[in-house]
């Protein structure tokens, strides 16, 4: 007996793609066919009524450039955006649809490039994908879900297993190892043995890959509920070897008496502490205490362990490591606001300028994220309790206050400028920058002092003090 899915409500734009490409069958491929079916098993449903998602992946035997001609004759917007692989994108609106042609297994040269040679069936194509799980395909006219790989039973039992011989899988391309720990932190399954042990084997060959794509299945990763699952998978088949080194360092380093884990998995549990909603801010959060394991001391008069300047360590570390993945540069430039600033005290004494000065430095803009970092390192620790640190709630409060009152944080918020000083008679020089900062540190302490009437004699008082007028 088959199993079909219900196209009675299939998206229109598909349909229409469906009927232009026929009389060639049309199969739905990839994610969205297995998060379909895990919905499903999560409700009960042997097999759901409706297929969820939106990022709709075709599979056809149609060749790459008929499908292109076909639909730009029905007037459907098309971009070739891998056409020498096989796919075409059609668009509408906002709803993009890739249709790639059936793919067979080529010839891989270094375990990431392969050279395309198309197939006539969608047997051939799902013979060459990663995972049983991923290896799933809908019939676009009957529904039937197509399966070779007992994917589906797989998908109930909630396994990893690779199509076939995991080492061909790994080697076609070594970026499937990471891509296995990130499919198993997402619902936290169960990696397969020998497709762990392939792992292990082969995790050194993770060096073959781009950078760019490493980084990106490790966003990805900070997308899941825990990104911790996934984690230590990548620590058990020494992937975290290869790619988060440093990460590695930080298990078995014994902390303080005021930490219930060791740096690695404290570090693991602040991660998953963050909502998944902010991928980058968890990463930046995995990475805040990567100098500990160097800073570690011993003191005599405290008996217990010291990190003295981990904070800055740990930046240069993280910074090191958003670089050697090719990471924006506004990306390692917050990772070191994050953590060179994430030891400020924020205790119940905590000033109103304190606040301004800890604003300025990690950027008006970045403060929630400052703070969610902050909070998440707390609810890390599990000694510390669930609630806030103390003083924190006082602190949140303090920072409305200045974002209400747009208060001055950096020197273009200040009532006068450069220009008010040339009218003064100083030319412009290291000068302008002294008196400036000079005046904004009076400003951060009170905000009231931001006018003319009082910016502009402090000015000419300090020029004078410099020799200047």
């Amino acid at each position: 007996m088959s199993i079909r899915f219900d196209l009675s409500q299939l998206c229109p734009f598909v349909k229409e793609i469906r009927n232009l490409l026929a009389p060639e069958p049309v199969y739905l491929v990839g994610g969205m066919v297995r998060d379909s079916i895990l919905e499903g098993y999560r409700r009960g449903e042997d097999i759901p009524d409706l297929i969820h998602g939106e990022d709709w992946d075709l599979a056809t035997r149609c060749r790459p450039r008929t499908v292109l001609a076909t639909l730009r004759s029905a007037g459907i917007t098309t971009i070739p955006v891998g056409i020498e692989h096989g796919t075409v994108m059609a668009v509408r609106e906002r709803l993009n649809v890739e249709i790639t042609t059936f793919r067979s297994d080529g010839v891989y040269e270094d375990g990431r490039h392969c050279q395309v040679t198309f197939a006539d069936s969608i047997e051939e194509d799902l013979e060459r994908r990663d995972f049983t799980i991923n290896a799933l395909a809908v019939d676009l006219s009957s529904g039937e879900i197509v399966d070779l790989f007992n994917g589906l039973e797989d998908l109930r039992k909630n396994v990893i297993r690779a199509v076939g011989d995991p080492d061909r899988r790994f080697a076609e391309d070594y970026l499937r190892m990471l891509r296995a720990t990130r499919l198993a932190a997402k619902t936290e399954a169960t990696v397969e043995a020998n497709t762990l042990e392939a792992i292990r084997r082969h995790a050194p060959k993770i060096q073959n890959i781009s950078a760019e794509r490493i980084r990106d299945e490790l966003l990805k990763l900070m997308t899941y509920p825990r990104p911790s699952y996934g984690l230590l998978l990548m620590k058990e088949t020494g992937l975290m070897h290869e790619i988060l080194p440093e990460l590695e360092a930080c298990f078995g380093v014994e902390q303080n008496q005021f930490h219930s884990d060791d740096v690695g998995m404290h570090s693991l549990k602040t991660a998953d502490a963050i909502h998944p909603r902010y991928p980058l801010l968890r990463l930046i959060a995995l990475f805040h205490d990567l100098g500990k394991p160097e800073r570690k001391r011993w003191m005599k008069d405290q008996e217990d362990y010291v990190f003295y300047g981990h904070q800055f360590s740990s930046a240069d570390k993280a910074a090191a490591i958003l670089n050697r993945l090719r990471s924006p540069t506004r990306d390692i430039d917050l990772a070191r606001q994050m953590i060179e600033n994430h030891m400020v005290p924020l205790g119940p004494h905590a000033s109103a300028g304190s606040i301004r000065r800890l604003m300025r430095r990690v950027g008006r803009e970045n403060i929630r994220s400052f703070l969610r970092i902050r909070i998440a390192d707390r609810k890390a620790n599990t000694l510390k309790g669930p609630g806030l640190e103390p003083g924190l709630y006082q602190v949140i409060r303090t920072i409305r206050r200045i974002e209400r009152d747009m208060d001055a944080l950096k020197i273009t918020d200040l009532a006068i400028g450069g220009k008010d000083l040339i009218e003064m008679g100083l030319s412009p020089g290291p000068i302008f920058s002294d008196i400036l900062h000079t005046l904004l540190e009076r400003v951060l302490d009170d905000p009231s002092l931001n006018t003319r009437e009082f910016l502009l004699p402090l000015a000419e008082e300090l020029a004078r003090a410099e020799g200047k007028k």
